[in-house]
Protein backbone atom coordinates (compact mmCIF):
# COMPACT_ATOMS: atom_id res chain seq x y z
CA UNK A 1 0.00 0.00 0.00
CA UNK A 2 1.66 3.53 -1.03
CA UNK A 3 -1.36 5.28 -1.52
CA UNK A 4 -2.93 6.61 1.65
CA UNK A 5 -6.47 5.54 1.65
CA UNK A 6 -7.31 7.55 5.14
CA UNK A 7 -7.16 10.72 5.64
CA UNK A 8 -7.23 12.41 9.40
CA UNK A 9 -10.05 15.00 9.46
CA UNK A 10 -7.65 17.71 12.18
CA UNK A 11 -10.90 19.76 12.83
CA UNK A 12 -12.90 16.59 14.11
CA UNK A 13 -14.29 16.11 17.39
CA UNK A 14 -13.37 12.52 17.36
CA UNK A 15 -9.37 12.09 18.98
CA UNK A 16 -6.96 10.52 15.98
CA UNK A 17 -7.62 7.32 17.21
CA UNK A 18 -11.62 6.89 16.86
CA UNK A 19 -11.17 8.43 13.58
CA UNK A 20 -8.60 5.48 12.66
CA UNK A 21 -10.95 3.05 13.48
CA UNK A 22 -14.07 4.86 12.31
CA UNK A 23 -12.18 4.97 8.42
CA UNK A 24 -11.07 1.57 8.44
CA UNK A 25 -14.21 0.20 9.36
CA UNK A 26 -15.90 2.68 6.44
CA UNK A 27 -13.31 0.83 4.51
CA UNK A 28 -14.14 -2.37 5.47
CA UNK A 29 -17.40 -2.44 4.83
CA UNK A 30 -17.82 -0.55 2.12
CA UNK A 31 -14.89 -3.06 0.09
CA UNK A 32 -12.15 -0.91 -0.01
CA UNK A 33 -10.32 -3.53 2.38
CA UNK A 34 -12.16 -6.62 1.55
CA UNK A 35 -12.62 -9.75 3.90
CA UNK A 36 -9.16 -11.61 4.43
CA UNK A 37 -7.49 -8.42 2.73
CA UNK A 38 -3.47 -7.77 4.33
CA UNK A 39 -3.76 -4.19 6.17
CA UNK A 40 -0.52 -1.99 6.33
CA UNK A 41 1.49 -2.78 9.22
CA UNK A 42 1.13 -0.12 12.54
CA UNK A 43 4.51 1.41 11.64
CA UNK A 44 3.59 1.85 7.62
CA UNK A 45 0.22 3.52 8.76
CA UNK A 46 1.39 5.99 11.21
CA UNK A 47 4.00 7.21 8.66
CA UNK A 48 1.55 7.76 6.53
CA UNK A 49 -0.98 9.32 8.85
CA UNK A 50 1.60 11.36 10.62
CA UNK A 51 1.12 10.02 13.98
CA UNK A 52 2.33 7.63 16.66
CA UNK A 53 2.54 4.18 16.27
CA UNK A 54 1.02 3.41 19.13
CA UNK A 55 -2.15 5.66 18.47
CA UNK A 56 -2.78 3.13 15.17
CA UNK A 57 -1.43 -0.21 17.49
CA UNK A 58 -4.45 1.13 20.01
CA UNK A 59 -7.14 1.66 16.97
CA UNK A 60 -6.45 -1.67 15.53
CA UNK A 61 -6.70 -3.63 19.38
CA UNK A 62 -9.87 -2.33 19.50
CA UNK A 63 -10.69 -3.15 16.02
CA UNK A 64 -9.47 -6.79 17.14
CA UNK A 65 -11.94 -6.75 19.93
CA UNK A 66 -14.79 -5.88 17.79
CA UNK A 67 -14.03 -8.72 15.77
CA UNK A 68 -13.16 -6.69 12.21
CA UNK A 69 -9.66 -7.31 12.34
CA UNK A 70 -7.67 -10.68 13.05
CA UNK A 71 -3.55 -11.02 13.68
CA UNK A 72 -2.14 -13.34 12.28
CA UNK A 73 1.60 -14.16 14.30
CA UNK A 74 4.61 -13.32 11.99
CA UNK A 75 2.05 -12.23 9.23
CA UNK A 76 -0.11 -8.96 10.01
CA UNK A 77 -3.25 -7.58 10.33
CA UNK A 78 -6.33 -8.97 8.05
CA UNK A 79 -9.72 -8.12 7.65
CA UNK A 80 -11.78 -10.68 9.58
CA UNK A 81 -13.02 -13.26 6.74
CA UNK A 82 -16.37 -13.54 8.75
CA UNK A 83 -16.94 -9.70 8.98
CA UNK A 84 -19.74 -9.53 6.80
CA UNK A 85 -21.65 -12.99 7.35
CA UNK A 86 -25.21 -11.78 8.43
CA UNK A 87 -25.40 -8.59 6.91
CA UNK A 88 -26.94 -7.24 4.34
CA UNK A 89 -26.66 -7.34 0.49
CA UNK A 90 -23.40 -10.33 2.02
CA UNK A 91 -23.18 -12.78 -0.75
CA UNK A 92 -21.42 -15.81 0.56
CA UNK A 93 -21.84 -19.57 -0.41
CA UNK A 94 -25.11 -20.81 -0.58
CA UNK A 95 -26.66 -22.71 1.65
CA UNK A 96 -27.39 -26.39 -0.69
CA UNK A 97 -30.29 -26.73 -3.20
CA UNK A 98 -33.58 -25.80 -1.69
CA UNK A 99 -36.01 -28.67 -1.88
CA UNK A 100 -39.28 -27.14 -3.00
CA UNK A 101 -42.43 -29.09 -2.31
CA UNK A 102 -44.78 -30.18 -5.16
CA UNK A 103 -47.72 -28.29 -3.85
CA UNK A 104 -46.04 -25.03 -3.61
Amino acid sequence: MTLALIFLDPDSKLNLQSQIRQKLVEAILNGTFPAGSKLPSTRKLAEQLGVARNTVVLAYDQLIEEDFLESRQRSGMFVSPHILEGRVGFQGKPAGKAVLDSRW
